[in-house]
């Protein structure tokens, strides 16, 4: 008789699957039953529990270096829930894009990479 439960228990308990797993037949009745059901719906939460996000201002990189925009623009990102500011970005302008390029050109022409072999920088690139 214990075996036959501890059987039983057993069979159903493999049975169960999530529903998008499950067969579905003619007329939208599951080989699952009502198991389906008990496993089919999620408890809603009245209010989501995400917290608040907070990002201090930003500001541009440049030459290794975090830098205010040459004009001192910022602009707003929004949190896309609530509609509230979460941080200030720096607006970056033609003069802070010269002022980029110039010390890409600095650093790619005096920097380590030229010296490098094509086999280190590869690495550089795979890792």
């Amino acid at each position: 008789m214990a075996a036959r439960r501890i059987s039983g228990i057993i069979s159903r308990s493999l049975s169960l699957r999530p529903l998008s797993s499950s067969i579905v037949f003619p007329g939208n009745r599951s080989c699952l039953g009502s198991e389906v059901a008990r496993f089919s719906t999620a408890a809603a939460l009245e209010e989501p529990i995400i917290p608040a996000v907070r990002i201090h201002d930003t500001q541009l990189l440049i030459d290794g270096k975090f830098v205010d925009s040459a004009s001192g623009k910022t602009f707003p990102t929004l949190d896309p829930r609530t509609g509230e500011v979460i941080a200030n970005v720096a607006e970056g302008d033609a003069e802070d894009i010269n002022r980029a390029v110039a010390a890409a050109r600095k650093a790619f022409d005096e920097g380590p990479w030229p010296k490098m072999t094509a086999y280190v920088k590869t690495t550089i690139f795979i890792i």
